[in-house]
C-alpha cells in the first residue's frame, strides 16, 4: 500500500469517528479499490481495523472499551471459475476481508465480534446469502459474528453467532467461517476440547435464516486415539426443521497418519426413508511443512446431510483436488478444483479457485 493510499485510509477512519452512519459506504470503497494491492504497512492497517471493529463492538460489549482488543483476520484475493452442463459458465475475482476482535473480560471470559466484507464480480461467485441481500448483490460489509467465549480446564465454550461444522470432514453440516455477512451462521452454544482422553465437540444452535424458518441443529462428536497415528470418532445429531422433515443422524469417522500422509474417512446416515447416506474419503500429503496437497472423494445423497447442508454439494458425487503453499509466515496461496456430477442422472459441473491470502 503506497503512502497516498495509507493517508486515504487514515483520513477515512477519522471521518468515521464523527460520521458513524457512513461506515458501510466508506469501507466498501476502500475494499473495492485497495484489496488488489499488497499490504506493506501492516501496523497501520491493524490500527485502521482496530478503530473500525472496536467502535462497532462497543454496542455489543461495553466493557471492551476499557480492555485491550486483540485483532486477527485475513484479506483474500480469489479468482473463481465455474462450468455447468445446464447453467452458463461464470468467472471473476472475489475480494474478502475478515477481522475478528476479541476482548478479555477476566476469569476465562472474553467477548468477540467479527467484521466481514466481500466484493465479487458476480453475485453467484461470492459467499454471501443472496436470499437476504438480493440476487444481484455483489458486495457487502457487516458485523456477522458476535458473542462470548469461556475457557475452563480443557474446554472452550462459545455462546453467540458463530460458524459451525458437524463431522470430522464437515460431511453432516456446514456453515463455515468462509461465509460472509448476515443470515449465514447459527446462534447458540458450542463446546470444544477434551474430557479425559476423549476429544469432544458439541453444538446446540438455531440457524440465522431469512424469513420465518426456525431450524435447530444439535450434534455431539466424541473422538478417541487408538494409537499415536490412529483416531476414530462417533457423531450423533438431530436437525429440527419448522417446514420440512426433522431428522436424526449418526456418523463414524477415522483417520490414519503414515509418514507425510494422512487418510481420513467418514460415513453418515439419517433417519429419512430414502436417499439417506453420505460419505467422504480424503488423502492429505505434507511435502515439507510449507506445501501440501489433498484429494477427496465424496458422495452425498439428497437426505444424507443435516438440512441438506453438507460442506459438499448435496445430491452430488465427485472429487476435490487441492494444493496449498505458504509463501511467507502470513501469506498463502491455494488452488482447488472440484469435478462433480449430480446423482440420479444429474448434470456435471466443475469449479476452479486460485486464492492468495494475507493473514494478520
Amino acid at each position: 500500500m503506497d503512502a497516498a493510499a495509507v493517508r486515504a485510509v487514515v483520513a477515512a477512519v477519522m471521518a468515521l469517528a464523527a460520521h458513524a452512519a457512513s461506515l458501510k459506504t466508506c469501507l466498501k470503497i476502500q475494499l473495492k479499490h485497495n484489496l488488489k494491492q499488497r499490504i506493506k504497512e501492516n501496523n497501520i492497517m491493524k490500527k485502521v481495523i482496530a478503530a473500525l471493529v472496536l467502535g462497532s463492538s462497543l454496542a455489543i460489549v461495553p466493557a471492551a472499551f476499557a480492555a485491550p482488543v486483540e485483532l486477527s483476520g485475513d484479506i483474500g484475493v480469489k479468482y473463481k471459475k465455474t462450468t455447468s452442463e445446464v447453467d452458463p459458465d461464470t468467472s471473476g475475482m472475489v475480494y474478502t476481508l475478515r477481522v475478528m476482535a476479541g476482548t478479555d473480560l477476566g476469569k476465562g471470559l472474553s467477548a468477540y465480534t467479527r467484521l466481514g466484507a466481500q466484493r465479487a464480480r458476480l453475485s453467484s461467485l461470492g459467499d454471501i446469502n443472496t436470499d437476504h441481500y438480493g440476487e444481484d448483490k455483489k458486495g457487502v460489509i457487516d458485523l456477522d459474528q458476535f458473542g462470548f467465549k469461556y475457557e475452563k480446564d480443557n474446554l472452550t465454550y462459545k455462546l453467540g453467532r458463530q460458524d459451525v461444522t458437524v463431522g470430522a470432514t464437515a460431511l453432516l453440516y456446514s456453515r463455515p467461517d468462509s461465509n460472509i455477512g448476515k443470515k449465514a451462521f447459527v446462534d447458540g452454544l458450542s463446546v470444544a476440547g477434551t474430557v479425559g482422553t476423549a476429544d469432544v465437540t458439541a453444538i446446540f444452535a438455531k440457524e440465522d435464516n431469512v424469513g420465518d424458518d426456525s431450524n435447530w441443529v444439535y450434534a455431539l462428536r466424541t473422538g478417541y486415539a487408538l494409537g499415536e497415528n490412529t483416531n476414530v470418532g462417533v457423531t450423533l445429531g438431530r436437525f429440527r426443521s419448522s417446514t420440512e422433515e426433522s431428522t436424526n443422524h449418526w456418523a463414524l469417522d477415522g483417520s490414519y497418519k503414515y509418514a507425510k500422509s494422512t487418510w481420513t474417512a467418514e460415513y453418515t446416515k439419517s433417519s429419512s426413508r430414502n436417499d439417506n447416506t453420505a460419505y467422504a474419503v480424503s488423502l492429505d500429503y505434507d511435502f515439507d511443512g510449507k506445501t501440501g496437497a489433498s484429494i477427496t472423494g465424496f458422495r452425498v445423497e439428497d437426505n444424507g446431510a443435516m438440512g441438506q447442508q453438507s460442506d459438499f454439494d448435496n445430491n452430488t458425487r465427485g472429487i476435490h483436488y487441492g494444493i496449498k503453499h505458504s509463501l511467507k509466515e502470513n501469506q498463502e496461496i491455494e488452488f482447488t478444483y472440484k469435478d462433480q456430477k449430480g446423482l440420479n442422472g444429474g448434470s456435471k459441473n466443475t469449479e476452479l479457485e486460485a486464492m492468495v491470502t494475507y493473514s494478520f
